[in-house]
């Protein structure tokens, strides 16, 4: 079956414009960190509602496809699903559904573009947490792990519930989207905290809505960065690469 891109799709609907090159910037550098480590799975997190995290998430596998990655993006907002309404495409079965065993893999994934597949939440739980964390949800992601190059988690925000957090555990990766002037720092930080106590592999922040001039590029733009002291960075090392991103950014006024 073959879907029309909604405006969601950058990557797809304009793929030469500005927005669309940052999306590829930010697989350039995750590809760069994967030298080490092989990163399969990505868990996308964000603080609050509406920064950007899905889209960001979308695009991000839209550009890994068109490399010729196979790539699954699994809809992990058990309790509110919304990726789907992205889309225009009906929820009607999803990860909750295969993961409990009612439907095949088969039956409920959306190949939405060539190497491009979804699988969205499927039937709303209450229990969500304990969902990520059980052992049919471990065995499932170990399987298509199998069959994907590149598997894409789209969490609930984690400060309104646990849930990315929890998926952290089953991710290689995890990307932390951030809007500009949208979180109170102490949100931030407590984020931070929450991803440190656990030891999540955080591989970067990505900054959405950060103002940059109309008659280039619109009001409002993505960026990429590493930040907050994340990871096994050195507070040095840390301040460093915050400095060069931000000198690139003034250069470029794109992100």
């Amino acid at each position: 079956m073959a879907y029309t891109p909604t405006e969601t799709m950058v990557t797809l609907t304009n793929p030469e414009s500005a927005v669309a090159e940052t999306y590829r910037i930010l697989r350039t550098n995750i590809l760069l960190r994967d030298v080490d480590k092989k990163i399969k799975v990505i868990n996308v997190i964000s603080t609050t509602a509406q920064e950007g995290k899905s889209t960001t998430v979308l695009n991000l596998a839209s550009v890994y496809a068109q490399l010729g990655k196979k790539v699954l993006v699994l809809d992990l907002d058990l309790r509110m699903p919304s990726l789907h309404k992205k889309l225009n495409i009906k929820n009607d079965k999803g990860v909750s559904d295969v993961v409990g065993g009612q439907v095949r893999f088969g039956d409920a994934v959306v190949h939405y573009t060539t190497n491009f597949d979804i699988l969205f939440a499927g039937t709303r739980i209450s229990f969500s947490a304990e969902f990520i964390q059980s052992e049919a949800m471990k065995r499932f992601i170990e399987q298509i792990k199998e069959y994907y190059d590149l598997v894409l988690f789209d969490c609930p925000p984690v400060g309104l519930t646990s849930d990315g957090i929890l998926a952290c555990e089953l991710a290689d990766g995890t990307l932390l989207v951030c809007a500009s002037n949208v979180n109170e720092k102490n949100d931030l930080l407590r984020t931070k905290s929450q991803l440190t106590q656990i030891g999540a592999n955080v591989l970067g922040v990505v900054m959405t809505r950060m103002p940059a001039e109309k008659k280039h590029y619109g009001s409002y733009g993505y960026g990429y960065g590493y930040g907050y002291g994340y990871g096994q960075q050195s507070q040095k090392h840390t301040k460093r690469r915050l400095r060069r991103i931000r000198k690139g950014t003034k250069n470029r006024k794109s992100i």
